[in-house]
């Protein structure tokens, strides 16, 4: 019988880091704040392993110095923004006009109501093209998971249009975005 199976079971063990000895050592440290200061330098942190089903725990939100926001005037819908995101932070929703209009309708605070329906565009893809079919099209939404984002800007400029598509929010004024989509 060959023993290159449990060899290689060793390796494999060796090499992937415990998933409770890294919620403890290393999302425990930037947790406290201590991240860059407590963990030492080490095979895994030196080729950025990290176990699987430990996404759920991490939390970049308090790392990215600023959110994307969606260039409402500019976007296509192309997407890129979103295929190009490194941690799927970035989401795309389209919803039909009139499906988000009974949806905005049942949001009491007028400013609240305004601010959500900015976070649409009607992009030539999902609205204009739809719409010359004689159907209804659809809103364009892009919408950032704050604690996946950490503000790396792989998606700062669209090479379909070849400039900016999505900024920062803070350098722009605007408030800080959210997942949450009607």
């Amino acid at each position: 019988m060959s023993k290159a199976p449990v060899e290689q079971d060793k390796k494999r063990d060796t090499i992937l880091p415990d998933a409770n000895e890294f919620r403890e050592k290393v999302i425990g440290a930037y947790r406290r704040g201590a991240g860059a200061d407590d963990l030492p330098s080490d095979e895994t942190a030196a080729r950025s392993l990290i176990p699987p089903g430990t996404a759920a725990l991490r939390d970049f939100s308090y790392i990215a110095p600023d959110f994307p926001a969606l260039e409402r005037e500019k976007c296509v819908g192309c997407m890129e923004c979103v295929t190009k995101c490194p941690d799927t932070a970035i989401l795309a929703k389209v919803i039909g006009k009139s499906d988000l209009a009974k949806e905005l309708a049942q949001v009491g605070d007028a400013v609240e109501r305004e601010r959500l329906e900015k976070r649409f565009a009607e992009t030539t893809k999902y609205y204009t093209a739809i719409e010359k079919k004689g159907e209804e099209g659809g809103l364009f939404g892009l919408f950032v998971d704050p604690t996946k984002c950490k503000g790396c800007a792989e998606f700062a400029r669209c090479e379909k249009q070849g400039g900016p598509l999505i900024e920062a929010a803070r350098a722009r004024g605007l408030p800080e975005v959210d997942i949450e989509a009607p």
